[in-house]
């Protein structure tokens, strides 16, 4: 279904979640620290860190990284 243009319910909504909306995790909010505890609760026991990232290149440096700190190896196979 379609609503139109600039439908007053679908503004109303989209103010509403614009005021509690956080895109940067850079700066702590009540919503990524309750998300975070929830997703732990989900997660086998040793598992119960979160780390936020904001694309998939970023997610992807940070994966490299904790390996080559685990490992303490900078050799790399990339499959």
């Amino acid at each position: 279904a379609h609503v139109g243009h600039g439908h007053p319910r679908v503004v109303q909504a989209i103010q509403q979640q614009v005021q509690r909306l956080n895109t940067n995790t850079r700066y702590l909010h009540p919503n990524v620290v309750e998300l975070a505890r929830r997703l732990v609760e989900k997660l086998p026991e040793p598992l119960h860190k979160v780390i936020f990232v904001n694309s998939g290149s970023e997610a992807n440096d940070l994966a490299l990284r904790l390996a080559r700190a685990y490992t303490r190896s900078k050799n790399t196979i990339v499959v």
